[in-house]
């Protein structure tokens, strides 16, 4: 039967969590419209059984496939170079779909012809449970299930990974491939498909709930510091996709709409650089990674929102050092 969705999901030692993710997906309306590729990245645990269990009650709708370590885009790349559906998402191991909000959003592919769909997300807070929100609307005023020119939205928003579900070949004439051995490219999936994308729809769908608070999470401030040499390379690799583009003559709606994603990526190397050990050489550090952006990437600087980073900045960054102060502050205050 034909496939509608192909669901990536990348596992590395993830047995706590990977059979509610799996459990999740296991509804019986969609079915057989959905492929599930488990792509199991060196896991080491218990995760290929569970995965296992899975595909053998339902061989027609789980894939199981592995492979040597290489990092989580290593996974999704393995996971595009296989999926058979006319759409693909992205679900990580220790995530879970809504039932209700994962049947409209299948619903929906098989209605609109779209090269995007978006659905909304809740982070869930471990251990509580609590849900909440980052923004109910991807924009003000927006018209959900209406087919829009993308480049009629590209300053309104930004499509995240939780919210992207996608056109395969769409995808995959991008020639895209995801950096490997690294952290950190969520946004490298979702901005190198862009300059391919002529048409996006939105529903007022909640369809992925992200875990946060996890221990060893990739997202917490100590990891981010452990692995900022993984975030600069993320940086450094879509500022020269961006350069490429623009050499292209890309249409300036598109190049807008990176500008703005490549300009939050910068504003979180921002908060590493202000979590480590304060010093003069890290400010100095700090102040000619600006630099650099400033003259080389001017759109890409003037791009950040980030009150804080512009205080910072206009202060000729001297507020590095209370800033410091605060960001230490804060991941202090979390792990209460």
């Amino acid at each position: 039967m034909r496939k509608i969705l192909s669901v990536i999901i990348p596992v590395y030692n993830m047995e706590k969590y990977i059979r509610q993710c799996l459990e999740s997906l296991m509804i019986r309306e969609i079915l057989d419209k959905i492929e599930i590729l488990v792509v199991l990245d060196g896991s080491t645990d218990r995760s290929e059984k569970i995965a296992l269990e899975f595909s053998k009650a339902h061989p027609e709708s789980v894939r199981v496939i592995s492979k040597p370590n290489g990092g989580h885009g290593s996974a999704i790349n393995t996971g595009m170079d296989n999926a058979a559906g006319e759409y693909v998402k992205v679900l990580d191991s220790d995530d879970w779909v809504n039932r209700k909000g994962f049947i409209r959003l299948v619903e929906g592919l098989e209605k609109y012809d779209t090269d995007i769909v978006w659905s909304n997300f809740f982070w869930v807070y471990e251990p509580s449970g609590k849900k909440s929100v980052q923004n109910r609307h991807p924009f003000p005023g927006v018209e959900y299930g209406r087919k829009y020119d993308f480049r009629e939205i590209a300053e309104k928003t930004f499509v995240k990974m939780h919210s992207m579900t996608v056109k395969t070949d769409l995808v995959r004439r991008t020639g895209m491939r995801i950096d490997e051995n690294c952290y950190y490219v969520d946004v490298e999936f979702v901005m190198y498909p862009i300059p391919e994308v002529k048409t996006i729809t939105f529903l007022d769908e909640f369809v992925y709930m992200y875990r946060l608070g996890r221990q060893g999470q990739s997202m917490t401030l100590e990891k981010m510091r452990q692995n900022h040499r993984n975030h600069e390379r993320v940086l450094k690799s879509l500022l020269r996709y961006y350069r490429n583009l623009k050499a292209r003559d890309t249409d300036r709606e598109y190049l807008i709409y990176l500008e703005k994603g490549i300009a939050n990526v910068l504003s979180s190397h921002f908060k590493i650089y202000l979590s480590f050990p304060c010093s003069a050489r890290v400010c100095r550090r700090l102040r000619r990674m600006d630099g650099t952006i400033r003259g080389r990437y001017p759109e890409i600087y003037n791009a950040v929102e980030n009150k804080f980073v512009w205080a910072i900045r206009k202060s000729g960054y001297l507020l590095y050092y209370p800033g410091h102060f605060i960001m230490r502050l804060r991941e202090k205050l979390n792990e209460v």
